[in-house]
């Protein structure tokens, strides 16, 4: 068996499904009720995103037979050297009785057999010649799949890998596109890689912490680790003398600066439209992002003055990360204060109503994940700046 690549054929076996509205659970899941209809003992489909930058594989979509869901779970490939081993080869693999063929205590492994899953089909996934990913079928009877049931598994494979990829390549076309005006506006100076970079790490914390608590997807909390460092993309628009003003701005300046809200959201708008994602769940996703991450919880905040139960969850937590991440480093204005200073701030921020308690709490208590975030992503270090 081949690994899963898109192809324009990809659909011909299998009915047309709708590719623009949905997110790619919603679809697996609508894919595995015609799966199973003609092959019942397939109990789960999962996708696994492969992560090349860090090298991890993260649970991403899945679709299972009662409640028994995997998630919020992630690891290097280097540690699970089996499918590592797949990648390499490009084949799929299909797998009997798990108990026995897996041997290594992983996350994962003891997972399935937890769960009294028994039998297995695995594809690794490729976007060109990229490892993007892999699609796991599981089955709760032992030796359910042949060699021949696999094949017959390959047109489904097809389509969940289509819809994988095109989503993937869509999500990261906005993405690439808004970049070069992100990339732009460094240039002028007022945000720099690394504080993007920790926005996205930290909105990610928050969303993987919450993720159980408000029922949040895997695949919710890739896009808004992505689409975080979007957060203020309209700045693009502000004019040089208000953007770089190196002291606080004065009431007309920043109701001048406050128009970046407005313009990233109609930055947003557009590009989604031209590259296929007005509608989606994704382009949902970044402009809750962008439009909201200045609201506050008791009214305050801007464009619109919303309260905190107004605000979209990603949202909130982007609000979070960007208030987290402006407090623990130096600007024009102001040297970056030590981590105690931020907590409790961010903390008063709560009480008086403005940041989400959740959110607050979900990123100071991963402190050793912070401080991680912090070194690995540190700006230069400036005189008078706290240790």
């Amino acid at each position: 068996m081949q690994p899963m690549t898109a192809s324009p054929s990809a659909t011909s076996a299998v009915p047309a499904l709708r590719t623009s509205s949905a997110d790619l659970e919603t679809q697996l899941r609508m894919i595995h009720g015609l799966i199973t209809a003609r092959f019942s003992q397939v109990d789960r489909v999962a996708v696994v995103l492969y992560d090349a930058v860090s090298g991890m594989l993260k649970t991403f979509v899945s679709s299972t037979v009662g409640d028994d869901t995997l998630q919020n779970y992630e690891v290097p490939l280097s540690r699970v050297p089996s499918l590592q081993a797949l990648a390499e080869s490009r084949r799929s693999r299909v797998v009997g009785e798990i108990a026995e063929a897996f041997g290594a205590p992983t996350e994962h492994t003891r997972w399935l057999k937890h769960q009294h899953y028994r039998a297995s089909v695995t594809s690794p996934v490729f976007q060109g010649d990229a490892l993007a990913g892999f699609l796991f079928y599981d089955s709760k009877t032992p030796h359910a799949f042949t060699e021949e049931h696999a094949d017959l598994l390959h047109d489904f494979s097809e389509l969940i890998s289509h819809l994988f990829l095109m989503q993937r390549r869509l999500v990261h076309g906005v993405v690439s596109t808004i970049q070069v005006a992100v990339d732009l506006a460094r240039t002028r100076d007022f945000e720099t890689g690394q504080h993007l970079e920790r926005i996205a790490y930290y909105s990610r914390i928050m969303a993987r912490a919450l993720a159980p608590v408000y029922g949040l997807s895997d695949e919710y909390v890739e896009y808004v680790q992505l689409f975080a460092p979007l957060h203020d993309i309209g700045k693009v628009g502000i004019p040089d003398h208000i953007l770089l003003k190196p002291g606080r701005l004065d009431a007309a300046e920043y109701e001048v600066m406050k128009r970046h809200v407005a313009l990233g959201v109609d930055i947003i708008q557009r590009i989604s439209t031209d590259l296929g994602l007005k509608g989606s769940f994704q382009k949902q996703v970044m402009c809750n992002i962008v439009s909201t991450h200045h609201e506050r919880g008791d009214g305050s905040g801007y464009p619109r003055g919303l309260t905190m139960e107004q605000i979209p969850l990603e949202g909130r937590i982007v609000a979070v990360a960007d208030v987290y991440d402006a407090l623990s480093n130096r600007r024009a204005y102001k040297s970056s204060w030590d981590d105690a200073h931020v907590c409790a701030e961010l903390r008063a921020e709560v009480v008086a109503g403005q940041l989400d308690g959740d959110c607050v709490e979900a990123l100071l208590e991963a402190k050793e994940a912070r401080m991680a975030i912090k070194l690995r992503f540190a700006d230069a270090r400036e005189p008078g700046d706290y240790a």
